[in-house]
């Protein structure tokens, strides 16, 4: 049973065919009643690789049949999957192969499905986050600022170390200072 293992193990590492890696490994985790990070230490591959390829188990035959044709690519397979409607899946694999998307074109069509928002717009440069934090730590210098900003949000967060009364203190002068 243990040469079982270690021989589909090796089989899942020499596999190149994105689809019959997934089935193997879902073969591996059913069979041998192994979690994601079992696999993962097994094989040697991070647990999040091995998520995209279980999320390949939902792509519809039309778009696995262009990946087999060399229509797209495991790329954009992977970003499709993400899509958890296989009409939207479908009329996106549709407009890869009609407008010849990128893979960074099906991201942002994909983010667009989940998160309802445009990737458009620039980010805040670090210079200028970071030159507004040094102003607030001038301040406030018990005050932990960060700016973080991706594609879907923006959000700054408040830290304050310390008993209720400390961070209420400060964190009230915060937001009058905001308010005015």
């Amino acid at each position: 049973m243990i040469q079982d293992l270690s021989s589909l193990v090796n089989q899942i590492k020499a596999e190149k065919d994105i689809f019959q890696k997934y089935r193997l490994i879902e073969y591996l985790m059913k069979e041998k009643n192994l979690r994601i990070t079992d696999v993962s230490n097994k094989i040697g591959y991070k647990p999040s690789y091995i998520c995209h390829l279980i999320r390949l188990k939902k792509v519809p035959d039309v778009v696995v049949d262009g990946y087999y044709s060399k229509s797209i690519s495991s790329s954009h397979i992977y970003v499709l999957s993400r899509l958890n409607d296989t009409k939207q899946m479908i009329g996106l694999y549709e407009k890869i192969l009609g407008e010849n998307y990128t893979v960074r074109q099906t991201e942002s069509a994909v983010r667009e499905y989940l998160y309802q928002v445009k990737s458009i717009g620039k980010y805040i440069n670090k210079e200028n986050t970071e030159k507004v934090i040094q102003i607030i730590k001038q301040e406030y210098p018990e005050l932990n600022v960060q700016i973080i900003q991706t594609r879907i949000k923006g959000k700054v967060i408040f830290e304050v170390k310390g008993s209720l009364e400390k961070s209420s203190k400060i964190l009230k002068l915060v937001l009058e200072k905001l308010a005015t």
